[in-house]
């Protein structure tokens, strides 16, 4: 007998076996009444075993395949729906050293927790190792109720120091401050948020336009700023800012040549 004629001979002694009647009995029933069978050959009840399982295994990959697309889809849905709620972030904070408006992490979920959990999404926020010497690394889970989640993460430099650069916080503080932070920015990032001053519910700045600077654009920053011996505190109330990493993308190029021009005519 031929390789082909021999599976096709197992296949159907495999379909004797599981019958529509005992269907319910699964691979161990199948086992069971193969390995009762006195006539069976060992050889033939190792292959009709090794294609049942294989068989289940495929289905099962099957149906768990199509779960995840089905809760993708779930979750592109929902989180379409929640962007299309959700408007932009007003600053309602004073900062007294910097003589502006900030967004802190409340004014952030007073406006999206409502929206997230309406369409089914929970969120969850935790530091995770870090390999970065004076780093936290923070990761923001975003997911749904139909299962299917996204994962953010970053890492921030610990913020130890005040907007003059001075050492002000404790360790325990400066812990707590980079989380919150570390929060408010992984959350407005995964959301695409947009902030805005409150002047009676409308700005003369589009929202698209207030987007802070990137992680790469505030590292040149804190660079530029180290490079010229510029005044943090002076700088973040030129821009009314709270921090430097409060600076509009927009402004980040003005900021750059500013200090440029300072640390040539020192």
């Amino acid at each position: 007998m031929n390789q082909v004629a021999k599976m096709t001979d197992e296949r159907q002694v495999a379909a004797r076996y599981d019958e529509p009647a005992n269907q319910g009995d699964g691979l161990l029933g199948v086992i069971e009444r193969l390995a009762s069978n006195k006539n069976m050959d060992v050889a033939k009840f190792e292959a009709i075993v090794k294609i049942r399982a294989d068989e289940q295994e495929r289905l099962r990959r099957i149906e768990r395949e199509d779960r995840e697309d089905t809760a993708r889809r779930e979750w592109l849905a929902a989180f379409s729906a929640v962007q299309s709620e959700i408007g932009p972030i007003f600053r309602t904070n004073d900062n007294e050293h910097t003589k502006s408006k900030y967004a802190d992490l409340a004014d952030i979920e007073r406006v999206v927790t409502p929206i997230l959990t309406k369409h089914g999404f929970s969120t969850t926020s935790a530091p995770v190792p870090c390999d970065l010497p004076g780093h936290i690394r923070m990761r923001l889970t975003l997911g749904h109720a139909g299962g299917h989640e996204k994962v953010y993460e970053d890492d921030f430099p610990i913020d130890a120091a005040g907007s003059g650069g001075k050492v002000n916080k404790t360790a325990i503080q400066a812990k707590g401050s980079t989380q919150t932070y570390a929060r408010r920015y992984l959350k407005a990032s995964a959301l695409d948020l947009a902030f805005m001053d409150d002047k009676d519910g409308n700005s003369s700045t589009p929202p698209e336009d207030n987007n802070a600077i990137d992680q790469e654009q505030l590292a040149q920053l804190r660079k530029a700023i180290d490079d010229a011996d510029a005044d943090v505190e002076k700088f973040c109330r030129f821009f009314r800012i709270e921090a430097l990493p409060d600076l509009p993308a927009r402004e980040f190029d003005r900021a750059i040549s500013m200090i440029g021009q300072r640390r040539t005519r020192a």
